[in-house]
């Protein structure tokens, strides 16, 4: 009974990577079609690894992978600890702390980079008038810090919620007895509360790791890989491949590279926090 949803996850999944596979072994730019397909094995490989464009696309995926999962992790936990506390109006700050990530990853992105972000008409540049200072440029002059602003704004809360979620699995009694034992907050922080979020931590960054490595919008909308190709990722380098050079080889050699780096990221950091994680299971 459950062989036809298998081959339809086989038929959706894996006949388009087994495709790729092929592509990426062959020579095929859409803007000369009689050419055709030719074999080149692995040369769209090493024309891509030796590609200074494409080395920086990797350098800018770990980059902005590594600086957003720290950054949310570090700022989600301050929210986490200051909604645990709340008393009145928990459903307020839900809704408020909670729209970002309900909001398409494109959208907010022209939302920031036109109406916050802008030299002209955006919000900060009107805050900063108001005090004498500006105006400024930041997705010209810092690109790179824009587009980690907003990934890290949208991205936020969900670490957020996890680690909530982790800080209200915290026995009661555990607190009260800390308490009563004269633990001061710092303390308690120290030695109760953040051992006991390791593995909401580990689970966190793990899934935020794997969601934000093929980061697209963001860039695409704020920058488009500029100026220079120095905002562009694996994603944003695979994607101009094939529409503003049409190689599709290539692309698809890119393509394959990219799985082949975020799977290898992905095991590495499984194996490095799977003890944390079973260490909670148990």
């Amino acid at each position: 009974m459950t062989w036809p949803a298998t081959a339809y996850l086989i038929l959706m999944t894996q006949a388009p990577f087994v495709v790729t596979l092929y592509l990426s072994a062959h020579k095929w730019n859409l803007l000369y079609p009689r050419r055709g397909l030719r074999f080149v094995g692995f040369a769209n490989y090493r024309t891509l690894l030796a590609d200074p464009i494409f080395r920086m696309a990797i350098a800018n995926t770990a980059v902005f992978t590594l600086v957003a999962v720290l950054a949310t992790s570090v700022l989600g936990f301050g929210l986490a600890l200051l909604l645990d506390r709340m008393r009145a109006g928990k459903g307020i700050a839900y809704a408020l702390l909670l729209a970002p990530f309900l909001v398409m990853e494109t959208v907010s992105a022209v939302v920031w980079k036109n109406m916050i972000f802008h030299p002209i008409y955006g919000l900060l540049n009107w805050a900063a008038h108001l005090v004498g200072l500006g105006p400024y440029d930041i997705v010209g002059t810092h690109p790179a810090a824009a587009i980690l602003i907003v990934v890290i704004w949208q991205w936020m809360p969900f670490m957020m919620l996890i680690l909530l979620a982790g800080l209200q699995s915290l026995p009661l009694p555990l607190r009260e007895a800390a308490a009563l034992d004269g633990a001061r907050p710092e303390a308690m922080l120290r030695y109760i509360i953040v051992p006991h979020l390791k593995p909401f931590f580990a689970v966190g960054m793990l899934l935020e790791t794997i969601l934000l490595l093929p980061m697209f919008g963001p860039i695409y909308v704020m920058t488009y890989g500029g100026p220079a190709y120095t905002t562009q990722n694996l994603t944003f380098e695979v994607f101009r491949l094939l529409s503003q050079q049409y190689e599709v080889g290539s692309a698809a050699a890119g393509g394959v590279l990219t799985a082949i780096i975020t799977i290898a990221v992905t095991t590495f950091l499984l194996r490095y926090m799977r003890p944390a994680i079973e260490r909670r299971g148990g």
